[in-house]
């Protein structure tokens, strides 16, 4: 039979009563002997009284007791497994208290059948319909569900170097150079049973640490193990004092866990001394020092606390030289149930583990950011941090992207091990794929590119065959922009995808849709119209070209011809050049938006494109017209030429000392060019 070891241990002070194993008395079947165990917490002791009251006697209702009373030793010693089959097996005998229904599902919890689990919470809902244990039990089963597929940076690995088949927990690191821990294997000092667990007592140990690399423990020599439970260390910065718990007093003879303290005199260390905040009637431990020495975090059942076992801290009093007294951390971190093992961390992130928020089973391992007694809301850290049984004991090294935990979950080695975590690197890709927006068939050959927030540094990729992409090793917390291109196509608008906020490695997608191009199009402008023999830009006109440039910049590689016109009065030759110098005005208000001039070709038609039957010679001559519609003709209008404009970097274009506009082609004049005068 594998027991496990009960982690509350120390873990919740509970190492009350300490009897050797000889002290319950009776014998088989004895059901009072069984409950007097039971009472003083000898739960060894206890569960095998029960199991032979089950096995021996008559009476059905002393045989259901039996059952259930085994299942509660069960719990008690931590053994989750043997605990959910005996209390199924009292509520099968016909087992009536309610009890027996709640601790079944929370056995199955623990074992992480989540989905039987809220079944099971939900049949004892039916007779107690507010308690809210069981709706937290619920909510965590759900989020279990909900997070079992989630990804996630860490990766845990069980320390085999240092757990044995018994309790080994409660790592700390020593200056980065070894790591301590408690464990009741057999090698420790004392040679009794501790009928809690059947195991023996607790004893410190340590490890060398090097490149991540453990050697083998060695019990710690000296003053600070005793005959009974030493555990939960913790060291100052330079290594030269610490904390840790003891139960029971240094003789064996209090019920009480307290926090004792001992300082490095050349390779000794000195004789422990209490805190003198702990009392014989309260339980103090798992002590923790935050980064400058001067706040210890600690656990404590003491009176006014809103649970089991709160978290408090003091504060180190320089003038006095010494501990403040105890102040509770507040109602965000306390619940009702445990609240243990803190672990502060440089930056002030603390760590503990509790088994009243909502978790996965047990004691849930979580983080919150805060000073004093005000903090965060309190966030789980998720499998496989934490799992079905107890994980506690978090530490970690500066960065976070290592540490260790204690956990009695599946796959250790005892009962309690101790267990390595890493951070796997974040690593986030942008991929996806470029199609036609008219047919949807893929487009081979675009070309995407990538610009992030933090160095402007271009990346460009190709699609395949396929029509797809990637881009690979995107940067943590960084904004990126991307674009399609493709020769017969416009260029995709700007999209946006970014890094920042994300905590897993995540691939993103941003999928391109291009639409084909149309030389022969007319980018909608209406509008631009002109005083009659002038070349002014009237104001709702610069409004028109403004809305242009807009346009320009959404689509950053296509070329267009402004096209300018005038209506027939006047000789066509002086039309041309009126014209002409319409186009040169729109273009350049529109290189003084800082579009590139090369982009931009003004060309005078003059009153050869008439847009009604306004014309003074031929077929139409004496055809009388209003000023308004000789208007309609004094225009400007809008063509793409090409698709094939490379933008220049924001370098070029700060080299560019003032626009240039571009020379027109034959017929035409360069931007800002007059006419002569009419005669």
């Amino acid at each position: 039979m594998k027991l496990q070891r009960f982690t509350y241990l120390l873990l919740s002070f509970v190492a009350f009563a300490i009897l050797t194993a000889g002290s319950c008395g009776g014998g088989k079947g004895n059901m009072k002997a069984a409950n007097e165990a039971f009472d003083k917490k000898e739960y060894f002791v206890a569960l095998e009284s029960y199991k032979s009251v089950y096995s021996t006697t008559k009476d059905k209702d002393e045989k259901k007791e039996a059952c259930f009373k085994t299942a509660e030793s069960y719990r008690m010693v931590n053994d989750t497994k043997n605990a959910e089959a005996w209390y199924k097996k009292a509520i099968k005998a016909g087992y009536k208290n309610p009890e027996a229904q709640f601790r079944y599902a929370e056995s199955l919890k623990n074992n992480q059948k989540y989905a039987e689990a809220i079944s099971e919470f939900k049949t004892y809902l039916k007779t107690h319909p507010n308690d809210e244990r069981a709706l937290k039990m619920i909510r965590g089963c759900e989020d279990a569900l909900k997070w079992k597929n989630e990804k996630t940076r860490y990766i845990v690995e069980n320390c085999k170097e240092l757990n044995t088949k018994f309790s080994d927990f409660g790592p700390a690191y020593y200056k980065n150079t070894a790591l301590y821990f408690a464990s009741d294997r057999e090698q420790g000092k004392s040679k009794n049973m501790y009928v809690w667990t059947g195991n023996m007592y607790c004893d410190i140990y340590s490890a060398n640490l090097k490149k991540n690399k453990l050697s083998a423990p060695a019990i710690l020599e000296g003053l600070i193990n005793t005959k009974f439970n030493d555990a939960t260390i913790c060291f100052d910065k330079k290594g030269t004092t610490m904390y840790y718990t003891q139960c029971n007093g240094i003789n064996g003879d209090k019920n009480s866990c307290k926090i004792y303290t001992s300082s490095l005199k050349g390779k000794e260390w000195s004789e422990p001394v209490v805190l003198p905040f702990c009392s014989d009637s309260f339980s103090c431990g798992h002590p923790s020092l935050s980064d400058d020495g001067n706040i210890l975090y600690f656990s404590s059942d003491m009176p006014g606390g809103k649970g089991g076992k709160d978290i408090y801290f003091v504060n180190w009093v320089k003038k006095s030289k010494t501990w403040s007294d105890p102040v509770n951390i507040g109602d965000k971190i306390n619940t009702e149930g445990h609240d243990m093992f803190p672990f502060i961390h440089a930056d002030g992130t603390l760590y503990f583990s509790s088994n009243g928020h909502i978790g996965l089973g047990g004691l849930d391992i979580f983080s919150s950011k805060g000073t004093g007694a005000d903090w965060s809301e309190p966030k789980n850290m998720k499998s496989p941090l934490n799992s079905g049984g107890d994980d506690f004991g978090f530490i970690c090294e500066v960065s976070k992207e290592l540490g260790y935990f204690s956990s009695n979950r599946e796959g250790g080695r005892g009962q309690d091990d101790i267990w390595k975590f890493a951070m796997t690197p974040l690593k986030f890709t942008i991929s996806g794929v470029a199609r036609d927006s008219k047919t949807k068939e893929i487009l081979p050959n675009t070309l995407i590119t990538m610009t992030n927030s933090t160095d402007t540094v271009k990346r460009t990729a190709k699609t395949d065959r396929d029509g797809f992409y990637k881009f690979v090793d995107l940067k943590s917390n960084t904004d990126y922009e991307l674009f399609a291109q493709k020769e017969d196509y416009y260029d995709s608008r700007l999209e946006s995808q970014t890094t920042k906020g994300l905590e897993v490695s995540t691939d993103l997608i941003q999928d391109f849709l291009l639409d084909p191009f149309d030389y022969n199009a007319m980018i909608k402008v209406e509008g631009i119209y002109y005083d009659l023999d002038k070349a002014d830009l009237r104001p709702r006109s610069r409004e028109i070209l403004d809305s242009l440039v807009l346009t320009l910049n959404k689509y950053p590689r296509i070329i267009i011809e402004l096209g300018s016109h005038t209506d027939c009065r006047a000789d066509s030759s002086y039309n041309v050049r009126l014209a002409q110098a319409r186009a040169d005005s729109a273009v350049n208000y529109v290189i003084t938006k800082g579009v590139d001039p090369e982009r931009l070709i003004a060309r005078g038609y003059g009153e050869s494109k008439l847009v009604n039957d306004c014309a003074c010679e031929g077929q139409w001559e004496f055809r009388k017209c209003t000023e308004e519609e000789h208007q309609m003709n004094r225009r400007t209008t809008v063509r793409i030429i090409s698709n094939k404009f490379i933008p220049k970097t924001k370098t070029e274009m700060k080299d560019l000392n003032a626009p240039k506009p571009a020379t027109p082609p034959a017929g035409g004049t360069k931007p800002g060019t007059t006419p002569p005068p009419r005669k």
